[in-house]
């Protein structure tokens, strides 16, 4: 299933080039693998792309941060976020910011966080044996991930 995705910015904390805030216009696949069931479907897609659509839609037009990253510093809350990165100081409105549970907001660590929200819902399905997702920041650049959810 292709065809959802959200505009979101973003920096790679270490990254010479990429430590810099910019954007993308994100793009999420996911491809399962089991048995049909009598309806002759693996899951029904209705209710993958629910669910990634509200995944996308928690992510669209926001400042993805990553909350695992020891070289964010914060400096206060309230109605804003001032955060401090390696001497450098952002802030932003609260409603803008997304905490993604994180070392780095990659796209490698986006494909995982978005497999961890399938499988979740794909384990209540006993005929989806495998998923693979893909996240892709921009044409070309992308990453999967793959998780065996049973044999």
């Amino acid at each position: 299933m292709e065809g959802l995705g959200f505009s979101a910015a973003h920096f790679i904390i270490g990254h010479k080039k990429c430590e810099y805030l910019h954007g993308h216009n994100w793009r999420v696949g996911v491809t399962v693998e089991g048995k049909q069931d009598e309806r002759g479907m693996v899951v029904d897609f209705l209710e993958l792309r629910s669910l990634l659509k509200k995944l996308c839609d928690s992510y669209d037009h926001r400042l993805l941060l990553p909350e695992k990253n020891p070289a964010i510093k914060h400096l206060y809350g309230g109605d804003n976020i001032r955060i401090s990165v390696h001497g450098r100081e952002f802030e932003f409105p609260v409603e803008d910011v997304v905490w993604v549970p994180a070392i780095n907001t990659t796209v490698e660590e986006l494909a995982r966080l978005v497999a961890d929200e399938v499988v979740k819902k794909l384990s209540a399905y006993p005929n989806v044996n495998r998923i693979t997702v893909l996240v892709e920041e921009s044409p070309g650049e992308s990453a999967t991930e793959e998780r065996r959810i049973r044999a």
